[in-house]
């Protein structure tokens, strides 16, 4: 019972400081991802508009 408990408390341990790295390696593009989004949803917009007509 103990053994199995462990196992287990292992893993979430294991997969909390997977999910934290990679959490630190995803966070400083944050920022570049949102504005590149902004941009190709104006960019889009426009295109949308120019070809409606």
């Amino acid at each position: 019972m103990i053994r199995r408990l462990r196992a287990w408390l292992v893993t979430v341990l294991l997969v909390a400081v997977t999910i934290r790295v990679l959490w630190w390696a995803v966070e400083p593009m944050v920022p570049y991802a949102i504005t590149g989004l902004v941009l190709v949803t104006i960019l889009g917009f426009m295109w949308y508009r120019a070809t409606k007509w």
